[in-house]
C-alpha cells in the first residue's frame, strides 16, 4: 500500500470543488483507496487575503514515447475562481508551473476545452487517433465478464499489485505510472470503481464500456497484456467491433486508426472532448492517442 501522504489544503480544496463539484470527493475517495492526490500533484497557488483563488497543478509522469521511457510533466487543474478572473492569476501560475517543468522534463502535456489559452505558452494541439477493429463472428459469445471493482480490501490489494506490477500497454505511447492517475480518472470520468472489471483467468483489469454493438476498450492492466481476442472472450460481450482508446500495438494486427473528434467521442459515450495539446517534443508516430486514463 502507498505511504500516506499529507492532505489537501482545505482552501485549494474548497477553490477546486468551486470549480469542479466531483473533484475534492474524488481526492478523498482515492486518498482512502491509498492513491494519494499530494502525493503526485506539485500545486501552485495564488490567494487574495488569505483564500485561495487560482490554481495550476503538475503532476510528472513517466511515459513510453517510441519505446523510450521518459519523464513527461502534465499541467492539470488549471482554474481561477470566477469572481477573481481577468486578473492575470492563471497567467502567472503557468508561468510558475513551466518554470518548475524546466529541467525536470522536456516535455508538458495537458487537455483542455480552451486551446487557444495555452497556445500563448508555447503549447499545440495533437491530432489523436482511436483504433478500431472487427470482432470475427465466432469470438462473440457471452462470457463471464470478469468482477466488477469495489473499495473492499481484496479488490484495493488487487489493484494496488496490478498497477504496480503493470505493462505499458503500448509500446510506442503509454504510461508507467503507479496507479494514482488511472484511479483519479476512474473516479473523475465515472464516480466509481466498478467500470473497472478483473479477470482472474487473465489476472488482468479491463476497463471498458459498450455502445450498441461496440466494445470501447479505455485501458488493460496487468503484468502481461493479452491478445485481443482474449480480452474479448473474457469480457463476454456480443459485440462486432473493438475501439481502443490507445495505441493496441500489444494487442495484435488488423486495427484501423480513425480520427478522433468530439463527434466520434460523442458517438461512444464520451461528451466531454477535449483537445490534448503538447509543449517540447514528443516525437511519437502517428497515428497514437495518448491513453484516457493516463490524462490529467
Amino acid at each position: 500500500m502507498s505511504v500516506p501522504a499529507a492532505a489537501v489544503d482545505p482552501g485549494v480544496a474548497a477553490l477546486l470543488g468551486r470549480v469542479w463539484p466531483a473533484l475534492p470527493p474524488a481526492i478523498e475517495r482515492a486518498g482512502a483507496l491509498g492513491f494519494h492526490w499530494t502525493a503526485v500533484s506539485t500545486p501552485f497557488v495564488r490567494r487574495e487575503a488569505g483564500r485561495a483563488v487560482a490554481h495550476v497543478g503538475v503532476i510528472e509522469q513517466p511515459l513510453i514515447v517510441a519505446g523510450e521511457r521518459r519523464r513527461v510533466g502534465f499541467i492539470h487543474g488549471v482554474c481561477t475562481d470566477p469572481a477573481h478572473r481577468r486578473r492575470g492569476h492563471a497567467h502567472a501560475l503557468m508561468e510558475a508551473a513551466l518554470a518548475h517543468c524546466r529541467g525536470r522534463s522536456a516535455t508538458q502535456v495537458l487537455t483542455t476545452q480552451i486551446p487557444d489559452f495555452y497556445a500563448a505558452f508555447g503549447f499545440r494541439p495533437v491530432r489523436e487517433h482511436a483504433f478500431s477493429r472487427p470482432v470475427p463472428a465466432g469470438r462473440r459469445a457471452p462470457g463471464r465478464g470478469g468482477q466488477a471493482l469495489s473499495d473492499g480490501p481484496d479488490d484495493v490489494r488487487r489493484l494496488h499489485r496490478l498497477l504496480e506490477s503493470r505493462r505499458p500497454v503500448s509500446e510506442r505511447l503509454a504510461t508507467c505510472e503507479d496507479g494514482t492517475v488511472f484511479v483519479f480518472a476512474l473516479l473523475l470520468t465515472w464516480g466509481e470503481l466498478s467500470r473497472a472489471r478483473y479477470h482472474a483467468e487473465l489476472d488482468v483489469i479491463t476497463v471498458h464500456a459498450v455502445h450498441g454493438r461496440t466494445l470501447v476498450l479505455y485501458d488493460v492492466v496487468g503484468a502481461a497484456i493479452p491478445p485481443l481476442d482474449a480480452l474479448v472472450a473474457a469480457i463476454g460481450e456480443d459485440v462486432d467491433r473493438v475501439v481502443t482508446l490507445f495505441v493496441p500495438d500489444r494487442l495484435g494486427d488488423g486495427f484501423t486508426a480513425e480520427p478522433w473528434d468530439a463527434a466520434r467521442a460523442a458517438a461512444l459515450g464520451d461528451h466531454d472532448f477535449v483537445d490534448v495539446m503538447v509543449r517540447g517534443p514528443l516525437d511519437v508516430p502517428e497515428p497514437f492517442m495518448l491513453p484516457a486514463l493516463a490524462r490529467t
